[in-house]
């Protein structure tokens, strides 16, 4: 009797496994997903292009979402399973930092016979038994190679090294998405869905890290009598309330909520929640503040993470690099992938200057520059000859008038008026050229090496 109890027990968790994976094979499909290197030491070149299948789930007749990486900028997909293989469907919108995609589909693809049918998304996944079981561990934190703050559950073990993302399946619905090291839930992934006629990510961030871990010194120091809370500690420009908030001052309440408490994930949770639902981009929240002795309160929106205001971002753009070439110069925004690209060692292969800042400088704001601009090198040419040992110098003006960024050099050049341009690099070292020369050398260059523009600045 035993005997026949295990296996209608085995049969049964068979059944279970079969229906999970048919569920799987049914609502997900594959994208074969084009993308475009850029090379940051290289980025006048078109981009190297490579293609990879990505994980899909349809939302509706014409809507897919797929499981990008962050960062990836895809340009279109085509669409798998193979009876519609080589139709292209288009991306209607990205979201960069955490690699969600909607996809555009063709108008009869839900007409195909194998077509797969609609998701359905789980409503309470952390809640809700058929699910419940991928989200056991739940924190604030963030993806692999993201660096949006979600409600995510933390899996006990990472299961890959490179952020490779799946769906989560249980039953008939979908509970989610993993990369490996976090389980998603599905609210995310309603949330980013109902968002895509927006240009803005729904996620927000809460624009500033806090210190939770004071000693008892600390706490009387930042805190008033009685009072507890999370001290400040960096306040990232172009999403959090800049100018308004310092390292330094104690949050002790988020929209009147006290924060009560010196961990970081009590704080996040009222700072990007209210009444159990989440808070989307573009909200508003009243932080109340103890500095200096006087307590005071500071309103902000929320806004999505991203790079834009940093003085030397993780890459330079949302597409390729900005670069310009003048004189046979090549000019580019320094970026933590352009220093990668030196290699794993980077930080003894490239320009010691140019790690330590932007080691100490990659968040940062400047009072006269939105970027750093480099001489990344020279294209060899007879008429700058004495230039081309030059690499990796700082821009620091043209002729005299202070360089912000490729933008601001491209004006710098029209703009000029002398006979000669004079670019001033770090280490007070010059390139001096005959603006009458100037344009038949820019031409000679762009022939020689085949460029199809000598800049990309729009």
């Amino acid at each position: 009797m035993r005997s026949h109890k295990i296996v209608f027990l085995l049969i049964f968790s068979l059944l279970g496994f079969l229906d999970k994976v048919e569920a799987k094979a049914d609502s997900e499909f594959s994208l074969l997903v084009h993308f475009r290197k850029y090379s940051h030491h290289n980025p006048f070149q078109k981009g190297t292009p490579y293609q990879k299948k990505i994980p899909a789930i349809r939302l509706d007749e014409r809507t897919a979402l797929a499981l990008l990486k962050p960062g990836e900028v895809p340009l279109f997909a085509e669409i798998h399973p193979e009876e519609s293989a080589g139709r292209k469907a288009y991306f209607q919108k990205v979201d960069l930092d955490t690699g969600l995609g909607i996809v555009l589909l063709p108008e009869n693809f839900g007409r195909s016979k194998k077509a797969s049918p609609i998701a359905i998304l789980e409503e309470s996944p952390r809640t809700q038994g058929v699910c419940s079981s991928f989200f056991t561990n739940f924190e604030w934190g963030s993806l692999e190679f993201s660096k949006s703050i979600l409600p995510l559950s933390k899996l006990a073990r990472k299961e890959n090294q490179d952020g490779t993302r799946s769906f989560l399946f249980s039953g008939k619905k979908v509970c989610g998405f993993t990369d490996g090291a976090w389980n998603v839930g599905a609210e995310l992934l309603r949330r980013f869905y109902q968002s895509r006629f927006s240009s803005l990510s729904p996620f927000p961030h809460p624009g500033f890290y806090a210190e939770g871990s004071l000693t008892p010194a600390e706490e009387d120091y930042y805190f008033p009598k009685g009072s507890v809370g999370a001290v400040v500690s960096e306040v990232l420009p172009g999403i959090g309330p800049m100018h308004n908030l310092f390292p330094g001052d104690a949050v002790l309440s988020v929209n009147g909520t006290p924060v009560a408490s010196k961990q970081k994930q009590v704080l996040y949770d009222i700072l990007l929640s209210k009444a159990g639902s989440y808070l989307n981009s573009g909200e508003w929240v009243t932080l109340s503040l103890y500095r200096d002795g006087r307590k005071r309160e500071i309103r902000y929106q929320l806004k999505p993470y991203n790079e834009d205001s940093f003085l030397i971002p993780e890459s330079s753009d949302k597409i390729a690099p900005k670069y310009l070439i003048a004189g046979g110069l090549l000019f580019t925004e320094l970026t933590h992938t352009y220093l990668k690209e030196y290699g794993e060692k980077y930080k003894s292969s490239s320009d010691r200057k140019l790690v330590y800042l932007a080691e100490s400088y990659s968040k940062k704001l400047h009072p006269e520059r939105s970027r750093i601009v480099l001489l990344s090198r020279a294209f060899p040419d007879e008429k700058n000859r004495a230039y081309q040992e030059f690499q990796d110098l700082i821009l620091e003006s043209v002729n005299d008038k202070v360089v912000d960024s490729v933008e601001g050099l491209k004006a710098a050049i029209a703009e000029n008026k002398d006979e000669f341009l004079i670019f001033r690099f770090s280490g007070n070292k010059l390139a001096v050229f005959d603006k009458s020369e100037l344009k038949s050398l820019d031409e000679r260059i762009k022939s020689l090496y085949s460029l199809d523009s000598l800049d990309n600045i729009r």
